[in-house]
């Protein structure tokens, strides 16, 4: 009985997750079959990428023709915040054994990492529960990938559908969430954190490519929100 509502809950919080990948990754689907590639190389991208914005990317290069080191170093700077997300992540599981925290490493993107955060707000986040959200959104985006992929041949122009925004509205939806569930910090604090993000990002955009400039925002933020905490909150 225990089993089957961990798992319902699993399937609930993790909803705006499996909303959002259907559209991102039925899009990149696509997307992606609309450039010329074989529905087997789109489905190992989706694999053993499984990383949106690196994805979208790849079709660009792929297709293009760009070389293998370039291809290789393009994921890496992109897909880099992920670094910041798992020592984030392996600090809320405390204790848990190396191994453990590399289970939920393996399969943690930007979504998974934001509902961790916003149940740590509420209780103690735990393997169990962050490694079944994890496979949740997976085998999700496989299945938006595979349905994208297989409709992509029947769309002359899918740029038109404006599938891309998919990603953002998602963003949108889970930033939402957080503000509205935490209860730890002020609506105030919150809010200016998020025009210190907005604000810091632009003026960075102009002197800082934005590959590395996912990584360097987080950082600078994180110690403006360390700084101005306890006045704000």
């Amino acid at each position: 009985m225990n089993k089957q509502i961990n798992q319902f809950e699993t399937l609930k919080t993790s909803l705006p997750i499996i909303l959002g990948y259907l559209g991102i990754g039925a899009s990149f689907g696509i997307m992606a079959r609309a450039a010329g590639l074989d529905l087997t190389i789109i489905m190992m991208i989706s694999a053993f990428v499984y990383a949106g914005s690196v994805q979208f990317a790849l079709i660009t290069m792929l297709s293009g023709g760009t070389p293998l080191f370039a291809i290789m170093m393009s994921v890496f700077l992109i897909n880099s915040r992920v670094i910041l997300m798992s020592t984030t992540i392996a600090h809320l599981l405390g204790n848990e054994t190396l191994l453990k925290k590399i289970s939920v490493g393996v399969l943690l993107t930007d979504e998974t990492f934001a509902l961790s955060i916003n149940k740590a707000s509420d209780s103690k986040v735990k393997v169990g529960w962050l490694n079944r959200l994890n496979l949740v959104a997976y085998v999700t985006w496989l299945v938006a990938t595979l349905m994208g992929a297989i409709a992509g041949g029947l769309l002359k122009s899918p740029e038109k559908l404006g599938l891309k925004f998919a990603i953002i509205a998602m963003f949108i939806g889970l930033l939402w969430l957080q503000v509205v569930s935490d209860k730890q910090l002020s609506l105030l604090y919150q809010i200016s954190i998020i025009i210190a993000t907005l604000i810091v990002f632009y003026i960075g955009l102009i002197v800082i490519p934005k590959n590395i400039l996912i990584i360097i925002v987080p950082i600078i933020i994180s110690y403006i929100g360390a700084q101005f905490k306890n006045e704000i909150n």
